[in-house]
């Protein structure tokens, strides 16, 4: 290819490159959701940017094999390979800051993983720009172009899997030298056990869990909480002043980051300072209750707090073979089997309809927490709902309910807290709602 052209085609490849750098500069993510399309046009940076990863690490082995074997058809594969890889990291990185910026992603590992994308975008044209001239030049930029592959695909699990996923099941030795910390064991009778983890499986596992780990965080372990999430850990021992979990569990509801979010029941005044006297007695999963200093008095010995449900233990059958045929989870709210079961649908929520809710009828009664934020259900599902008697928060935001079918919420005697965000419910009918004496908080962002 001619010099002159080559130069054209590198110099309108750096026009969306430095588009990219000017969004990177200007527009970055910062922890908000926006267009329903950009979120959806952004869902495909995970599919598309295996393709320049392995295009990429493709190059140099052409170029290896070209070298050895002297054969000329390999160094054309190569520089047709890299002129796709090319294409390919361009519109990946593209993908990826329409995801972070209108998906509510923000941190530093969500920076640092931009960044990279854009370096391997800006890399990869450099490479191809230089596969017809320097030879020296081509092999140091594809050097580095691989090395830049490796890092940022780092950094993206990092963002996926949590920070200790590559040295996490590394052997003892090698992991240690790597930066690896030993794992607590957690005593089954430690104040961890008994008292802080049962407040994270009731407030805060609905969104960092397995399935949906906001922020990189899970709290379902003792392990994943020491973690943290994608700006680091989130506790420091011995200091809840400066742990960034307690911080947002004593922000106001309604808080941009306060925690539980999108309207899930807020930690009691009890429960906070739960968290805040184990943190700052060091956070470990052994220590015992008496060991606490500073703690809320417990329930007096042989006083049990009323059960929310029955036991959901005899209908274990039922419930796993309900999760299987309709594709939602209904996950016990605590190590208490009379604590009930909380209603999940976040996984797929296109899955759950008012058929669906129909279907739940042999637990209806089990159910104290339903999750259904932007499942199919309507009106006639409220109907349904209605039949929950045990059900004490329900999540509808973004779905099609409106006020013709809060009616039939007045009957849920428990209901205490209730999200409409984005719904078609009006005022008139949410101070119908608020006159229940069970009733606490309604939320109604952006709905009618």
């Amino acid at each position: 290819m001619p010099f002159r052209l080559r130069a054209w085609i590198v110099a309108l490849g750096a026009v969306p490159i430095f588009l990219l750098l000017g969004l990177l500069i200007f527009a970055p993510p910062d922890g908000l959701e926006r267009f329903d399309l950009a979120q959806f046009i952004g869902r495909f940076h995970p599919l598309a940017v295996h393709i320049p990863i392995a295009l990429l690490l493709l190059v140099p082995t052409l170029e290896v094999a070209a070298f050895f074997q002297q054969r000329g058809e390999l160094k054309h594969a190569a520089g047709f390979v890299l002129t796709i890889a090319s294409v390919a990291a361009i519109a990946s990185a593209l993908l990826g800051w329409l995801l972070a910026w209108s998906g509510g992603y923000q941190g530093s590992l969500v920076t640092w993983h931009m960044w990279g994308g854009f370096l391997l975008a800006g890399a990869s044209l450099v490479c191809w720009g230089l596969n017809s001239g320097s030879r020296r030049g081509y092999a140091l930029a594809l050097f580095a172009t691989v090395a830049l592959v490796i890092w940022t695909s780092d950094q993206g699990g990092k963002l996926t899997h949590g920070e200790t996923y590559l040295i996490e099941r590394m052997p003892g030795p090698l992991g240690r030298w790597f930066g690896r910390k030993p794992q607590a064991d957690v005593d089954p009778a430690s104040f961890y056990a008994t008292r802080v983890q049962p407040i994270f499986q009731a407030k805060c596992v609905l969104c960092h869990n397995a399935e949906k780990f906001k922020g990189s965080l899970r709290l379902d372990s003792y392990a994943n909480l020491m973690r943290g999430g994608k700006d680091g850990p989130v506790i420091q021992p011995g200091d809840a002043g400066k742990s960034e979990l307690f911080r947002r569990v004593k922000l106001p509801p309604g808080s941009k980051d306060a925690m539980p979010a999108e309207g899930k029941p807020p930690l009691t005044s009890a429960e906070t300072k739960v968290i805040e006297v184990w943190i700052s007695a060091g956070a470990t999963p052994r220590i015992p209750e008496s060991a606490i200093q500073g703690l809320p008095a417990s329930p007096a010995p042989g006083i049990a707090s009323a059960p929310l449900t029955a036991d959901y233990r005899p209908q274990l059958k039922t419930i796993a073979g309900l999760e299987s045929s309709l594709g939602v989870r209904l996950v016990p709210r605590s190590q208490n089997p009379t604590d009930g079961l909380i209603l999940r649908t976040a996984s797929a929520p296109e899955r759950c309809s008012d058929a669906t809710l129909e279907q739940l009828a042999p637990v209806a009664n089990l159910i104290v927490d339903a999750e259904l934020a932007r499942t199919k259900v309507t009106d006639n599902g409220l109907k349904t709902i209605a039949g929950f008697s045990n059900l004490k928060s329900l999540d509808l935001s973004h779905t099609a309910v409106t006020s013709a079918g809060t009616n039939d919420l007045a009957k849920l005697d428990k209901l205490e807290f209730l999200n409409l965000t984005e719904t078609k419910v009006t005022p008139d009918a949410i101070t119908e709602l608020q006159k229940k004496p069970s009733v606490k908080r309604i939320y109604s962002f952006e709905s009618h």
